[in-house]
């Protein structure tokens, strides 16, 4: 009982911990590739303001009108537009952390006026320090560009008169070109954008991971993480790979175009990825945020949910065991009184069985040997019976079979009864599930008993209630009826071929019944292959007088299930004899007896895996004939 209680809370409780554990899996790493996408947009949304700015800036009046001084050579002028030009780009830049150069260039490639911005102060850079930049890649590609497009640089280290800023600075630059009012270029209006300020925006990240900023072409732009070595190792000086410390085919899904977060699992690592467009334009650079997580943290929630719900199931498995120590004392007290009253039934008619007893711990084992005792005592019965086949007149065999049978309904009848009371007596003490199913079981096998005592009892009825003359069309027409439902359960069918001028008969229309439904059901547990069992009824011709009327009637069953081996043809008639597991070996026995008091004739023909026909022939009324068996 305490393993029946346990075993399924078990199983239960490891079954509900594993799917926790799966469903929380799969909930974490959702939230991380979420977390990572939105970190990505968050980026994307500054870099599409950074674009708005510089669209803006470029729709300055006084930057064209400074280009039409320069051109007609107005000095005063250019130097007052330029200072103009300056105050309002100082304007526009104050507080601006993340810029650092806002720069408007001439067609020739010269700065004109220049800012330099610093934690958000713009300085105007004199007119002496402005620098040739024709020979730098973003001017000749942002002086190609159509009006309203925008140039984006890919990152690299900003670099002054030739030569790599030190400490290194990451920029990023993005570039318009700038249109007179009839459609002449002008020059181009260059904003440079301190990476650095980028890769705060990533920040703060969840504990126990790290994220990393990688170009198109698998190049590291940046860590963000808590280690100043890694930070010095993934920068742009290093020129670092992504193969360096991915595989192929993970490098192949971080580099992969999405437009949606993904994420892998490598070795040591949960890897979230996002991809980070730098312009809107219609072939915009990609960066890729990369978001690792070691497993070891990554698992810390998972294994503190297993612990806490494996405290919790072991304090239910506890209880369970407890009640199930309870129920188990519990049951064995109505048990042992069912077993002793059980033991009192089956040695009132049978002093001289005795049996030890049983350990008092095994009171279920017990009561199964109670039974024993029973079947026994069912199996001397039945020694006796068929101890009758030896002797030597038929008549003489079926009486003393009939007395036998009715001796012993009456010697088995009072135990049972006596049993099934006292086993419904038992539940009405005892509410406890596990005895209430046991004592179902109890009076189910008792039913099976008193079933089997019902069939000896009719093989035991050797009287004829009542003769009436009657035809077997209609006995046929009452069994489908009382037996068809059974076998549509069953999938089958029952169908019914009567020829004309079959004559009526005489006999017992309840013998003849039972012995029709005997035969269907017979043939209903041989598994027919087709899903109907036919039954012809035909008028029986005289074998003395060819073209003479008929002089009786007769019906066959036939069913095209197993069939009957031709070593067990001899034995059908035999009672007891039976190839069913559950069966008792008196159905054929039965129907013969039927048909000999009817004054009828049964015959049996088979063939193994084709089929069995079974024809029952019967004198026509006020005729008589020779009861008898036969087979083919």
């Amino acid at each position: 009982m305490v393993a029946l209680a346990v075993l399924p809370a078990t199983g239960i409780g490891v079954f509900a911990i594993s799917r926790m554990q799966a469903a929380m899996r799969a909930n974490a790493i959702e939230r991380d590739v979420f977390d990572t996408t939105t970190r990505a947009r968050a980026l994307e949304e500054f870099l599409r303001g950074l674009e708005t700015d510089l669209l803006f800036l470029g729709r300055t009046q006084l930057l064209n009108d400074l280009a039409g001084a320069r051109t007609a050579g107005d000095a005063e002028r250019v130097d007052t537009l330029r200072r103009q030009s300056e105050r309002e780009l100082q304007l526009f830049s104050q507080g601006k952390r993340s810029f650092y150069q806002v720069r408007y260039i001439d067609t020739d490639g010269r700065e004109v006026v220049r800012l330099n911005v610093e934690e958000g102060l713009p300085i105007a850079v004199p007119v002496s320090q402005l620098q040739d930049k024709r020979s730098r890649p973003y001017v000749e590609a942002t002086l190609k560009l159509a009006e309203g497009d925008i140039y984006t640089s890919p990152m690299d280290l900003n670099a002054e008169h030739g030569r790599v800023e030190v400490p290194h600075r990451p920029v990023l630059r993005f570039g318009t070109p700038l249109f007179g009012p009839s459609g002449e270029r002008t020059g181009i209006l260059i904003l440079n954008l301190n990476a650095a300020h980028l890769f705060r925006l990533l920040e703060p990240l969840q504990r126990g991971t790290e994220a990393f900023l990688v170009d198109q072409e698998g190049t590291y732009l940046s860590y963000i993480g808590p280690s100043d070595e890694k930070r010095a190792r993934y920068s742009l000086a290093e020129k670092r790979e992504l193969r360096e410390d991915f595989t192929a085919s993970e490098v192949g899904a971080i580099l992969a175009p999405s437009d949606v977060g993904d994420h892998f699992e490598s070795a040591d690592e949960l890897v979230s990825i996002a991809s980070i467009a730098t312009t809107s334009g219609q072939s915009p650079r990609e960066w890729r945020l990369i978001v690792t997580q070691s497993r070891a943290e990554f698992g810390v929630p998972l294994r503190a949910l297993t612990l806490d719900l494996s405290v919790i199931m072991a304090a239910v498995l506890a209880i369970v065991a407890c009640v199930g120590v309870f129920v188990t004392g519990t049951l064995a007290r109505p048990v042992t009184e069912l077993r002793r009253a059980m033991r009192q039934i089956a040695t009132d008619r049978g002093a001289g069985l005795r049996f030890s007893d049983p350990d008092p711990t095994d009171e279920i084992d017990g009561l199964s040997r109670e039974f024993r005792l029973m079947a026994q005592r069912l199996e001397q019965a039945q020694s006796r019976l068929q101890g009758l086949q030896i002797g030597p007149a038929e008549a003489q065999r079926s009486s003393s079979f009939g007395q036998l049978i009715s001796g012993m309904v009456q010697e088995f009848r009072d135990p049972l009864t006596a049993l099934e009371n006292k086993i419904r007596a038992t539940g009405d003490s005892s509410q406890d599930t596990a005895a209430g199913a046991l004592r179902e079981n109890l009076l189910e096998e008792v039913e099976k008993l008193k079933a089997i005592l019902e069939s000896f009892s009719h093989v035991a009825k050797t009287s004829r209630s009542g003769a009436e003359v009657t035809s077997l069309a209609a006995v046929v027409e009452s069994v489908v009826t009382l037996v068809g439902p059974e076998l549509r359960q069953r999938g089958l069918l029952i169908g019914v071929d009567a020829d004309p001028g079959v004559p009526a008969i005489e006999g017992d229309v309840n013998q003849l019944r039972q012995l029709l439904i005997n035969l269907v059901l017979n043939a209903a547990d041989a598994r027919p292959k087709s899903d109907c069992i036919m039954l012809k009824i035909s008028a029986v011709p005289s074998d003395e007088v060819e073209g003479a009327a008929p002089i009786g009637a007769a019906v066959r069953v036939i069913d095209d299930g197993r069939g009957i081996p031709t070593g067990d043809m001899v034995k059908i008639w035999d009672p007891f004899f039976t190839t069913k597991e559950d069966g008792v070996g008196l159905g054929l026995p039965i129907c013969r007896q039927i048909v000999e008091e009817q004054r009828g004739r049964i015959e049996v023909s088979s063939q193994t895996d084709h089929g069995t026909t079974v024809t029952v022939s019967f004198p026509m009324a006020g005729a008589s004939a020779t009861p008898g068996t036969g087979g083919a």
